[in-house]
């Protein structure tokens, strides 16, 4: 790795406003005296978010480009990967908070290493209900520390807060086929393994700050389920992942359809508190393998994955 390292930060933007946080970092990295760009990517928002991201144009070191159209999640990631001028990349959604301004120099102390993982935090306040059921799931499933991450350094890839060296991620690259959001990350980092790509996690947390309600946070986990069979009946890929892992053991004991048979009579309830934000998070692991399941029922499309 070059001793003064150059580095891009790319922000792919979607319905939610990212001048302060662009601000921040532009400030982050001219104090650092680094040779930085952030790319600021609009994939597709409405009118008045376009509007009011515009004012970014005019901060030190920006790159600011608006797609006439949405085309995905890894497709736009892979873009401003390929269009980014230098030798490190710090992928950022738009929707993070970033917790103060070591954040940048935190990562470049550990720019050695191939690929860097900083973490994702949840507000320790409960939000209000209609909220509550993707905090209450970030805050058990996403917020760990790095040393918990480090435990299965593979598994624990998040698009999100991650900082990877250019010629890493060119030869890797993101699954475009994967559209709609949920698991482009597992296969990203299934081949990171693969290829021997060096992974640390830190501590060098971003704040989660654009929460779903429970209705929509359960369509986008149907969207992630769709992607994860298709993933892993087509190539393995996810193996490792809790559902996959649940899914083969019911495969292997025959209680496949046992299970659909009680999700089916215990569904309104299941689904109610679900989307009401009050279940317990088991409910949620229920509703994640029935739909892995019924994904591949309606497809067709038998799992052939690997272990």
């Amino acid at each position: 790795m070059n001793r003064s390292p150059s580095l891009s930060i790319l922000v792919p933007v979607y319905n939610f406003g990212v001048e302060a946080m662009v601000r921040g970092l532009s400030d982050q990295c001219t104090a650092l005296g680094l040779d930085f760009e952030v790319r600021v990517y609009d994939d597709g928002s409405d009118a008045r978010w376009k509007a009011a991201n515009q004012a970014v144009r005019g901060i030190p070191g920006v790159v600011y480009k608006e797609l006439e159209r949405n085309i995905g999640r890894s497709r736009i990631r892979n873009l401003l990967a390929i269009e980014a001028g230098k030798t490190l990349l710090l992928f950022l959604d738009c929707d993070s908070g970033i917790p103060d301004g070591m954040f940048i120099a935190n990562y470049l102390a550990h720019a050695g290493t191939p690929v860097v993982v900083g973490g994702t935090t949840y507000a320790a306040h409960r939000p209000a209900r209609a909220y509550r059921l993707h905090w209450k799931v970030g805050k058990a499933r996403e917020q760990r520390s790095a040393a918990r991450r480090s435990r299965h350094p593979y598994r624990s890839i998040t698009l999100n807060n991650i900082l990877i060296a250019r010629d890493a991620f060119l030869a890797v690259m993101l699954d475009e086929s994967i559209r709609t959001y949920g698991h482009e990350d597992t296969k990203f980092g299934q081949q990171l393994k693969e290829k021997g790509i060096a992974i640390r996690h830190i501590e060098n947390p971003v704040a989660h700050n654009g929460l779903n309600t429970n209705a929509d946070f359960l369509g986008k986990t149907r969207e992630a389920q769709r992607n994860l069979h298709r993933l892993y009946a087509s190539g393995g890929h996810g193996g490792q992942t809790g559902v996959v892992r649940m899914f083969r053991t019911m495969e292997r004991y025959g209680l496949k359809v046992p299970f659909t048979l009680a999700y089916g009579l215990f569904r309104p309830i299941i689904e109610g508190t679900l989307e009401a934000g009050t279940a317990p998070l088991f409910f949620f692991d229920l509703y994640k393998v029935f739909h892995f399941i019924r994904n591949g029922r309606e497809s067709g499309q038998p799992v052939q994955g690997k272990s």
